[in-house]
């Protein structure tokens, strides 16, 4: 299967299927961003190429419990915080909010079960496990042989050539044997501490309900831990400190707009202002940086186009 090719990272954003995703730029901004996905007899099947570093905030279908697979040689890669390895999946629950990070070009696979297939249902080891993982913490390690089985199988159920009920068989019973190699792991005992995973989700929560205004203090409020504890886990989980993934956050939002061009009469310094972005020399500087291009020229090259 060809993917598709896309010119912008947030046009690639748009098409991660049913994930209501923002990608953010971590670095310069490059073309060949591809996305395919594929409904292989019911199991949706997607694969996507980043070309620069990026992160991208999403949330898991509703519908679905997803795995996503980092694929190989990619650049260094986190899950809300955890790193990827060669023996590790990650579990996107279903309404769950994630933050996915490449620390630079890379390549990822999902693979989205519904909730209402009959790998679900009964006793045994194989729907107690995926039921189990629709509230997982994240990330699940297993025999590496065995995410390499499952990340073949994958990508052999998009090829054209394949029968879509074949591929289905292939993906659920590579997943069976992923599922039956596992050691169980003990729950560590002790005080018990909010995990990674949940402090995401939280952080995210106040980045889509407030959006511009959000501030460190709303997020020590709604994380419910202490400014130094808060830059910990940005650092861990989004990379930077609160307040630059903020700034970060403001530039796309300026970026995205004068992309769109709604108000021709607005200047670049007062669009800025209004997403909270102070306009200054070194603000144009890291526009440009990021995006590879100044403000008036993401506007009148869009608007061209």
């Amino acid at each position: 299967m060809n993917l598709h090719h896309f010119e912008s990272f947030d046009s690639y954003a748009q098409a991660i299927l049913g994930a209501h995703a923002r990608v953010f730029l971590l670095g310069p901004r490059g073309n060949g961003w591809r996305i395919g996905h594929l409904d292989v007899s019911g199991i949706e099947v997607q694969r996507g190429v980043a070309v620069a570093p990026n992160l991208c905030e999403a949330t898991g279908r509703a519908t679905h419990l997803t795995l996503l697979l980092s694929q190989p040689p990619s650049s260094a890669t986190w899950l809300n915080g955890a790193p990827f390895s060669e023996d590790s999946i990650g579990i996107l629950a279903p309404s769950r909010g994630y933050a996915f990070r490449a620390a630079g070009p890379n390549e990822w696979i999902t693979i989205a079960l519904p909730l209402g297939s009959d790998l679900f249902v009964g006793s045994g080891l194989t729907a107690q496990t995926l039921r189990r993982w629709t509230d997982a913490e994240s990330m699940v390690h297993t025999d590496y042989l065995q995410v390499a089985a499952l990340r073949d199988a994958a990508i052999t159920s998009m090829a054209p050539s394949c029968p879509p009920e074949i591929g289905r068989r292939l993906i659920e019973q590579r997943l069976l044997d992923l599922i039956a190699s596992r050691t169980p792991v003990e729950r560590c005992r002790g005080r018990p501490s909010i995990s990674m995973s949940k402090l995401c989700e939280s952080a995210l929560t106040v980045f889509r309900e407030q959006n511009a205004t959000a501030h460190v203090n709303d997020l020590c409020k709604a994380l419910k831990i202490s400014e130094r504890s808060l830059r910990d886990f940005f650092l861990a989980c989004f990379g930077m400190g609160p307040g630059h993934y903020l700034c970060l956050r403001k530039l796309h939002d300026v970026y995205l707009d004068l992309a769109k061009n709604g108000n021709p009469r607005m200047t670049v310094a007062d669009c800025f202002l209004q997403h909270g972005y102070a306009y200054s020399t070194y603000a144009a500087a890291h526009y440009r940086k990021l995006f590879l291009e100044t403000p008036s020229q993401t506007r009148h090259r869009l608007h061209q186009q």
